[in-house]
């Protein structure tokens, strides 16, 4: 009776491809029924495969901005430290030197405002 059972079922699923296959199932009311749940279950998996593709992308362009960001950091600081040394006494000196004027040896008169009193 055991050999029977399975050459019944091994038929049934024979029948159960052969209709998945002609699409006879698309019409069952069950399969009705649930296709608006499908459908929103589709839609879902959507708007998430979307949502991590969008955030996968802001976290590339994040760190290339990041990236960025290091480079002109650094390339401020230099720019700083460089006109820190133009700005010391010696380094405006021997620009200057280099011009032809010479420092003066004398203070600078102060000039005041007449009042008209």
């Amino acid at each position: 009776m055991g050999v029977k059972v399975s050459k019944k079922r091994l038929k049934q699923s024979g029948n159960a491809v052969k209709e998945v296959l002609r699409g006879s199932f698309i019409g069952h009311p069950v399969i009705i029924r649930n296709l608006p749940f499908a459908l929103y279950v589709t839609a879902l998996s959507l708007v998430a495969i979307w949502s991590a593709h969008r955030a996968e992308s802001r976290v590339r362009e994040i760190s290339k901005k990041v990236v960025l960001l290091n480079e002109l950091e650094s390339e401020y600081l230099e720019a700083k430290s460089n006109l820190m040394k133009m700005g010391t006494e010696s380094s405006v000196r021997q620009r200057s030197q280099a011009l032809g004027l010479v420092p003066s040896h004398r203070a600078p008169a102060r000039i005041s405002p007449e009042s008209d009193e």
